[in-house]
């Protein structure tokens, strides 16, 4: 902190209280040298400090357990009134089943209550991933299935062509003539033969990579102790 002098440092006059010029001369009134305010040595409030943890209240929202009990028995009644024919009750109950669920599964990720609930709300979680995992996996392969059959269809293709120009090639031959352009063709039809089959097995590669990338996001953590240990 700092102290206001009580004159002017440049005519001597005096300063009025907060001032920040001098009201004879204009000067800019100095603040003065900064003071050095010291730490207390010790803590000054109550001590040893206590640490207070608020449990969260979700206002207006069951206990998960009430909700999980809620939604099965809507379920199971549901299902009863289909079987009986009364689609319009089973469907407005099977709707409302889902309900509980989806409330269920928020508030047991917020706060789960019982052992049971937590177990609950993981093997959903984990189901949840699995079956992301596999429609990824399932989409992922159908589309290098039909990319590399794109490939090798035009393969085929070429590889008939090619019997054709070995077939120009051994007449040409057999007429004293060197084929030349016979054998230019056949040769760029094995580069481009050769590179759909590269780019074939790039794409079986790629895809099996990421395959196995998404299958070990929803794989369990495994922790291994090293030898001897």
């Amino acid at each position: 902190m700092s102290a206001q002098p009580a004159n002017c440092a440049n005519c001597s006059a005096p300063l009025a209280r907060a001032a920040r010029f001098c009201a004879a001369c204009g000067t800019p009134v100095q603040s003065g040298d900064t003071v050095r305010a010291e730490v207390p040595p010790n803590e000054t409030g109550p001590v040893p400090v206590t640490v207070t943890q608020t449990t969260p209240r979700w206002f207006g929202l069951p206990p998960p357990t009430v909700l999980f009990v809620l939604a099965i028995l809507l379920f199971v009644v549901a299902v009863v009134l289909l079987v009986l024919s009364a689609w319009v009750a089973g469907l407005l109950l099977l709707g409302l089943a889902l309900l509980f669920a989806a409330g269920f599964l928020e508030a047991g990720r917020r706060k789960p209550d019982t052992p049971i609930v937590t177990a609950s709300i993981g093997a959903v979680d984990s189901a949840r991933a699995r079956a992301g995992y596999t429609a990824q996996a399932y989409l992922t392969r159908s589309s290098a299935r039909r990319e590399i059959s794109r490939r090798r269809g035009e393969a085929m293709r070429l590889e008939g062509e090619r019997g054709k120009l070995l077939g120009q090639l051994g007449a040409a031959v057999y007429a004293g003539a060197a084929g030349a352009a016979e054998r230019d063709a056949i040769s760029a039809l094995d580069e481009r033969i050769a590179e759909l089959e590269r780019e074939a097995s790039e794409i079986a590669a790629g895809a099996q990579e990421r395959v196995q990338a998404a299958r070990r996001q929803v794989q369990p953590t495994e922790i291994r102790t090293p030898d001897g240990d």
